[in-house]
C-alpha cells in the first residue's frame, strides 16, 4: 500500500497592482436615525481587501472616504479610481438609502442626508455613469442600504450609445436586498457586509451548486459571493423581520469577476484513473444554461415575478403566463429564470416553440426533445427514435435533473404535454402564450397586463432619456403600456426627437405610421392570429371592429351579429389573445383595432357595418328602457331582477355613451331619443358630467324647435339645478317651457314649471315656487299624468315645509307617496318617505323619523341612487345630533358630504358643513365650528341660496355668543332673522329669536329676553316644534332664576326637561337637570342638588362636552364642601 503525500497548500494571490477601491460607509446623520453598526464595516472590509492574503488591494489604492464626507468629495474619489482602474474597479457603499422625488431614484445617505432636500445625498445614478465610463477591465459595485436592489441592473453613460448597446462589459453589481426591501443592521455591523466580511475572512468551504465544493476553489468570484451570501440569510430572521436575500445583475461574464482569494482553499485529492478495456461511457452534461439573460431595462412586474417565483419552487411546476404579444412574457420570463436559476442546478433551458410567430411552423415537441437532450450531452445513440419513448426519456431526465425550463411563445396544450415534467419532478416549466391554454393543467397562471406608465417611463430613463424630459407620462398612456413600444420610442428620443413630436405622430388610427418597423410586428401579430380562425371567427372579429367601444359584452355583440348570446359567449374564447377581457366585457386590444377595421373593410359588403350598428343601438336602448322600468317600479320585480337591472346599467355604461354617440354620427333615425335615455339614465345615477355631454349632443343636433331639443334643455335645467347653478337653470326651464308653449305641448310645459318650482323653492322663493308647483299640477290632473302629479306635490310639501306649514306639508307629502305606492315608483317613495322624515324630525318623533329616513336609503342603496342615500344619511346625521350621539351624527354628515362632493352637490355641501359646525360648537371646538359655517355661508352665497346663508349666519352667531362677543354675535342674528322674516321661514325667526333672547339674558336685559324667549315659543307652539319648545322654556327658566323666582324657573325647567326626555334630547335633558341642580343649590337643597348636578355631569360626560362636565363638578365639590363642614 502505498501513501500520497500532498504538498503544502498555497494560497494562490491575486494581483490588484492595476486595481483601485472606494469604500464609503456613514453611520451618522444629521436629519435620519444612526445607524452605529456600520461605523465597522469599512474598516473590517478594507483591512480585508488590502491584505495580500485575501484581496491583494495596495494600501494607497483602496480608499475609505471619510464618513462625514458631502457627495461631492465622494463623487471625486470614484471618479479619481475610474480613471485610474485598470483592473479590477471597486466601489462599496454602506448606510441610508431613499428614493429621490419622482419617487424611483435611489440615493444614497450623507451625514447631511434629509428625505425634502434630496441634493443632500449622493444620486445612485451619479456613481453608475463614473462606472460605466471607466476603462477598467472588470467593474463591480456594492450597495448595502435599504432599497439597493433599485441599482439593478447597470446602464451605461446617457447619450454614449444607442439604446442597443447600453450593457456595460465586464460589470457586477451586488446589492443587499430588492428594490422594495429595507436592509438590517447589527450593533457589529450590517447585517449582510457582516456577512460578507467574514466570508473573505474564513473562505468558502462546504457543497455548492453543480456538485462543485467551496474549499475547491482558489480564489472567490463575484458569483461564489452571492451564491454564499444567499445561502447564509436565506430564511434569517431578525428581531421578527425577515432579512432580505442579496440581489445581483451581471454583464459579460461579470459573474465570473474574482473579487478575493479563498482562504478556505484545500485542493482537490487526485486519484489515478484505473485502466480499461472497455469505451469510456457517454458523458451527460447537466448544467447547460440557453436561456437568456432579461433586457437590462427591464422593470417593475414585481407582484408577477414573487408569485411565479413562488409557485415555481412548488415539485413539477407549471407556470403560465399568457396575453397577447409584445406585452412582455417572454421578458418576465427571462427575469423570473434569473431569480430561479440558483435553486436549479441541471440547468436553465429557454426554447422558443415558435406557436404565434408568422410565416413559421410551429415546433414539433418530440423535435424539441431530442435537440435538448443533445445539448445536456445525450449522443444520438441514447435519444430514441420511437416517440413515446423519446417523450419518457425526457421526464426521466428532468426527474433526475432540477432543471428549470423556459417555454415560450406555446401554441397550445397539446403542443406543450410532451415537454412537461411527471409528478414530484425536482423540475420547473415557465410558459408564456398568447392563448390562456384553459386545457393547459398549469398550477399557477397569470395574464400579463400592459405596463404601468410609471413603469414606462422608468425604462425610459434606464435607456439614457434625461430625466427631466416632459410629456413621457402621456406618451405612456398614447402606446397604451405596450413594452413592444417602448425600444423604438425611447430610441427616437435618444436620438433628437422632441416627446411633442412623439406624441403626435402617435395619435391618429395609424399611430404607428412613424414606426415602421413596431407597426409591422403589430399587423404581423395580429394577422398571424386572424388567419388561424375560420369565417365564422373571422365575422366575429369584423363585429367587433365595428362596435364603437370602448368594450362589449356578449349581448351586444350576439345583436350586431343575429346571433345567439350563449352561442357568442362561448365563440369570444377562441379569439381571446386578439382580445381585452374583464369581467365579461370585451374589446379589441388598441394595437389591433385598426388593422381589425381594415381587414373587415377589405372582406366585407359596404353596408354591412351600419346596418350591424344599428342592430346594436336598437337592442341597447331597448335594454336601457327595460332596466330603467324594473328600477322604477321594482316593487313588480324580485330582487334578483332588481340587482341584474342594476349590474346591466353598470356594466355597459360607457358602452352605451359610446353607441349613443355613434349612432348621431351614423344619422340613425332614432338617435336622438337614444341619446336623450342616456343622457336621463346617466342623470338619475347622479354622473351629471357624461349626462350633459350627452343632452348638449341633443342641442347640437336638433332643431331649436323641436322637441328634442326642448327635452334636452329641461335635462340641462335638471343638472344646473342639482349642482346649485340656479341661475343657468332658471334660463334653461324658462327656454325650454317657450319651446314647449309654441309647439302646445302640455306635459312639456308642465314639466318645465315644475323644474322652475324646484329652483324658486331653492332659491327660497317660495310664492313663485308655489305657484309653479300649482301651474303644473293643474296640467298633470288634466292630463292624468299621475307620475307628474306626485312629483308636484311633493314639491309643494318640501315649499310647505321650509315654510314652517307642517300640516301642510304633511298632507302633501302622504299625498304623493300614496301615488308613488299606487304606481311602485321606489325611488319616489323614497323621496315622500324622506320629506316625511324631515316633519317628523321637526316636530321631535326622532323615532318615526329615524325609521323614514332609515326606509328612504334603504331603497336608495337598492337603486343606486348616490344623490338620495346622501340626503337619507344626512338626515339620519341630523336626528343623532339631536339626541346628542355626535360620533354618529359626525359619521353620517362626513359620509354624505364625502358623495355630494364626488356628485359636485354644493347645497347639500354647505348642508353637512353646517352639520359638523353645530357639532364642533356643542363639543367646543370652536375655531373648527367658525371653519365650518363659514365655509357652509360661502356656498349658500355663492349660490344665492338665502335661507341657507341664514341659517350659517345664525350659527356664527351663536359661536360669537359663547365666546362673549355679544356685539357680533347680535348682528349675526339680525341678519338671520331680516333674511328668514323676508323668506316667511317662521321655524327660523323663531329660532334667531331664541338666540338674541340668550344674548339679553346674558347682558341682564331680563325684559328683552323675556320678550323674545316668548315670541320664539309662541312661534314653536304654533308650528308644533317640540324641541323649539323645550329649548325656550330652558331659556325662560333661566331668567327666571336669574331674578330669583325659583318657582317659575323650575317649572320652566321640568317642562323642558319633560319634552327632552320625551324626545330623546340627552344634550337638553343636562341642559335642563343642571338648571334643576342649581335652583336647588342656591334655595340650600342640597341632596337634591347634588343628584342633579351629578346626572348632568354624567350626561355632558358621556356627550364629550368636558367643559360643562367639569362645571357641574365644581358645584359638587362646593357642595361636598359644604356638607363636610
Amino acid at each position: 500500500m502505498t501513501m500520497t503525500v500532498w504538498p503544502p497548500v498555497v494560497l494562490m494571490m491575486l494581483d490588484q497592482t492595476a486595481s483601485r477601491a472606494v469604500l464609503f460607509g456613514v453611520h451618522a446623520y444629521k436629519h435620519l436615525p444612526a445607524l452605529d453598526g456600520v461605523r465597522h464595516n469599512v474598516p473590517a472590509l478594507r483591512n480585508l481587501l488590502t491584505a495580500k492574503e485575501a484581496g491583494g488591494f495596495a494600501g494607497e489604492h483602496c480608499v475609505a472616504v471619510p464618513s462625514n464626507s458631502t457627495p461631492t468629495v465622494l463623487l471625486d474619489a470614484v471618479q479619481d479610481a475610474a480613471d485610474h482602474a485598470r483592473g479590477l474597479l471597486l466601489v462599496y457603499y454602506a448606510g441610508h438609502g431613499h428614493f429621490g422625488r419622482d419617487g424611483r431614484t435611489l440615493l444614497l445617505g450623507t451625514e447631511a442626508s434629509r428625505p425634502d432636500r434630496p441634493h443632500h445625498s449622493v444620486a445612485y445614478d451619479e456613481i453608475r455613469a463614473i462606472v460605466a465610463g471607466s476603462q477598467a477591465r472588470h467593474r463591480v459595485v456594492i450597495v448595502d442600504c435599504c432599497f439597493s436592489g433599485a441599482a439593478l441592473p447597470m446602464a451605461g453613460q446617457e447619450g454614449s450609445r444607442t439604446a442597443a448597446d447600453f450593457e456595460i462589459e465586464g460589470a457586477c453589481v451586488l446589492t443587499s436586498s430588492a428594490e422594495t426591501e429595507r436592509s438590517l443592521c447589527l450593533p457589529d455591523g450590517s447585517v449582510f457586509t457582516r456577512e460578507l466580511t467574514l466570508l473573505l475572512r474564513d473562505g468558502l468551504s462546504g457543497e455548492l451548486t453543480e456538485g462543485r465544493r467551496g474549499e475547491h476553489l482558489a480564489v472567490l468570484t463575484m458569483a461564489d459571493v452571492y451564491e454564499a451570501l444567499r445561502g447564509r440569510l436565506k430564511g434569517r430572521t431578525l428581531d421578527g423581520h425577515r432579512v432580505p436575500i442579496p440581489r445581483m445583475s451581471t454583464r459579460d461574464d461579470g459573474h465570473r469577476i474574482p473579487l478575493a482569494t479563498n482562504q478556505a482553499h484545500t485542493p482537490p485529492a487526485v486519484s489515478p484513473p484505473t485502466p480499461s478495456l472497455e469505451p469510456p461511457a457517454p458523458t451527460v452534461q447537466v448544467t447547460v444554461h440557453t436561456a437568456y439573460a432579461a433586457t437590462p431595462y427591464f422593470t417593475g412586474r414585481q407582484d408577477e415575478l414573487e408569485a411565479l417565483e413562488r409557485a415555481a419552487r412548488q415539485p413539477a411546476s407549471v407556470c403560465l403566463v399568457h396575453g397577447r404579444g409584445g406585452q412582455g412574457k417572454s421578458e418576465l420570463l427571462r427575469a423570473a429564470a434569473a431569480r430561479l436559476a440558483p435553486n436549479f442546478p441541471g440547468g436553465c433551458l429557454e426554447v422558443d416553440l415558435r406557436g404565434w410567430t408568422p410565416g413559421e411552423q410551429t415546433r414539433d415537441p418530440h423535435m424539441v426533445i431530442a435537440e435538448q437532450l443533445h445539448h445536456m450531452g445525450y449522443g444520438p445513440d441514447l435519444i430514441p427514435e420511437d416517440l413515446s419513448a423519446r417523450a419518457e426519456t425526457w421526464r426521466l431526465f428532468l426527474k433526475q435533473h432540477a432543471v428549470l425550463l423556459l417555454l415560450d411563445n406555446a401554441r397550445d396544450a397539446r403542443q406543450l404535454a410532451p415537454l412537461l415534467p411527471s409528478a414530484g419532478s425536482p423540475s420547473a416549466v415557465l410558459i408564456s402564450s398568447r392563448s390562456e391554454l384553459p386545457e393547459l393543467g398549469a398550477h399557477w397562471r397569470c395574464e400579463l397586463r400592459p405596463l404601468p406608465a410609471v413603469h414606462c417611463v422608468t425604462v425610459w430613463h434606464k435607456m439614457g432619456v434625461p430625466q427631466d424630459t416632459g410629456s413621457l407620462d402621456q406618451i405612456a398612456d398614447r402606446i397604451s403600456g405596450s413594452p413592444l413600444a417602448l425600444g423604438p420610442v425611447g430610441t427616437r428620443l435618444l436620438r433628437g426627437a422632441s416627446p411633442a413630436a412623439i406624441l403626435a405622430s402617435l395619435a391618429g388610427p395609424e399611430r404607428y405610421a412613424a414606426f415602421p418597423s413596431l407597426d409591422a410586428a403589430e399587423r404581423a401579430a395580429f394577422t398571424s392570429a386572424y388567419d388561424t380562425l375560420d369565417a365564422d371567427l373571422r365575422n366575429l372579429i369584423h363585429q367587433c371592429a365595428w362596435h364603437p367601444g370602448p368594450d362589449f359584452a356578449p349581448d351586444s355583440l350576439a345583436a350586431m351579429a343575429q346571433r345567439p348570446e350563449h352561442e357568442i359567449e362561448v365563440r369570444l374564447a377562441e379569439i381571446e389573445q386578439l382580445l381585452t377581457r374583464q369581467s365579461n366585457r370585451y374589446g379589441l386590444h388598441d394595437s389591433s383595432l385598426s388593422y381589425a377595421r381594415q381587414t373587415a373593410a377589405i372582406h366585407t359588403a359596404q353596408d354591412e357595418e351600419q346596418v350591424s350598428r344599428q342592430r346594436l343601438y336598437r337592442h341597447l336602448h331597448i335594454r336601457l328602457h327595460q332596466a330603467r322600468d324594473v328600477l322604477r317600479v321594482s316593487a313588480r320585480h324580485n330582487d334578483q331582477d332588481v340587482r341584474s337591472a342594476r349590474q346591466w346599467l353598470d356594466a355597459h355604461a360607457q358602452e352605451l355613451q359610446a353607441a349613443a354617440r355613434s349612432s348621431s354620427t351614423d344619422n340613425w333615425p332614432q338617435a336622438a331619443d337614444f341619446l336623450q335615455s342616456v343622457g336621463t339614465s346617466l342623470y338619475l345615477d347622479d354622473r351629471y358630467i357624461e349626462a350633459q355631454e350627452l343632452f348638449q349632443k341633443i342641442l347640437g343636433t336638433t332643431s331649436p324647435a323641436s322637441l328634442h331639443h326642448a327635452g334636452a334643455t329641461v335635462s340641462l335645467g335638471e343638472i344646473h339645478r342639482m349642482q346649485g347653478r340656479n341661475e343657468e337653470a332658471t334660463a334653461a326651464f324658462e327656454e325650454a317651457l317657450a319651446i314647449y308653449q309654441a309647439l302646445g305641448d302640455r306635459l312639456g310645459q308642465a314639466d318645465a314649471r315644475q323644474g322652475l318650482g324646484e329652483v324658486h323653492r331653492m332659491q327660497d322663493r317660495y310664492e313663485e315656487a308655489t305657484a309653479a308647483f300649482e301651474e303644473a299640477l293643474a296640467i298633470y290632473q288634466a292630463l292624468g299624468d299621475r307620475l307628474g302629479q306626485a312629483g308636484t306635490r311633493q314639491g309643494l310639501g318640501e315649499v310647505h315645509r321650509m315654510q314652517g306649514r307642517n300640516d301642510e306639508a304633511t298632507a302633501a307629502f302622504e299625498e304623493a307617496l300614496a301615488i308613488y305606492q299606487a304606481l311602485g315608483d321606489r325611488s319616489g317613495q323614497a323621496g315622500a318617505t324622506q320629506g316625511l322624515g324631515g316633519i317628523h324630525r321637526m316636530q321631535g318623533r326622532n323615532d318615526e323619523a329615524t325609521a323614514a329616513f332609515e326606509e328612504a336609503l334603504a331603497i336608495y342603496q337598492a337603486l343606486g341612487d348616490r344623490s338620495g342615500q346622501a340626503d337619507a344619511t344626512q338626515g339620519l346625521g341630523e336626528i343623532h345630533q339631536v339626541q346628542g350621539r355626535y360620533e354618529e351624527a359626525t359619521a353620517a354628515f362626513e359620509e354624505a358630504l364625502a358623495i355630494y362632493r364626488a356628485l359636485g352637490n354644493r347645497s347639500g355641501q354647505a348642508g353637512t358643513m353646517q352639520g359638523l359646525g353645530e357639532i364642533h360648537q356643542v363639543q367646543g371646538r370652536y375655531e373648527e365650528a367658525t371653519a365650518a359655517f363659514e365655509e357652509a355661508l360661502a356656498i349658500y352665497q355663492a349660490l344665492g341660496d338665502r335661507l341657507g346663508q341664514a341659517g350659517a349666519m345664525q350659527g356664527l352667531g351663536e359661536i360669537h355668543q359663547v365666546q362673549g362677543r355679544y356685539e357680533e354675535a347680535t348682528a349675526a342674528f339680525e341678519e338671520a332673522l331680516a333674511i328668514y322674516r323676508a323668506l316667511g321661514n317662521r321655524s327660523g325667526q323663531a329660532g334667531t329669536m331664541q338666540g338674541l333672547g340668550e344674548i339679553h339674558s346674558l347682558q341682564d336685559r331680563y325684559e328683552e329676553a323675556t320678550a323674545a324667549f316668548e315670541e320664539a315659543l309662541a312661534i314653536y307652539q304654533a308650528l308644533g316644534d317640540r324641541l323649539g319648545q323645550a329649548g325656550t322654556r330652558q331659556g325662560l327658566g333661566e331668567i327666571h332664576q336669574m331674578q330669583g323666582r325659583y318657582e317659575e324657573a323650575t317649572a320652566a325647567f321640568e317642562e323642558a326637561l319633560a319634552i327632552y326626555q320625551a324626545l330623546g334630547d340627552r344634550l337638553g335633558q343636562a341642559d335642563a337637570t343642571q338648571g334643576l341642580g342649581e335652583i336647588h343649590q342656591v334655595q340650600g337643597q342640597h341632596h337634591e342638588a347634588l343628584d342633579g348636578l351629578r346626572r348632568a355631569r354624567s350626561l355632558y360626560a358621556e356627550l364629550g362636552i368636558t367643559k360643562r362636565a367639569d362645571l357641574c363638578q365644581q358645584a359638587i365639590d362646593e357642595l361636598c364642601g359644604i356638607e363636610s363642614r
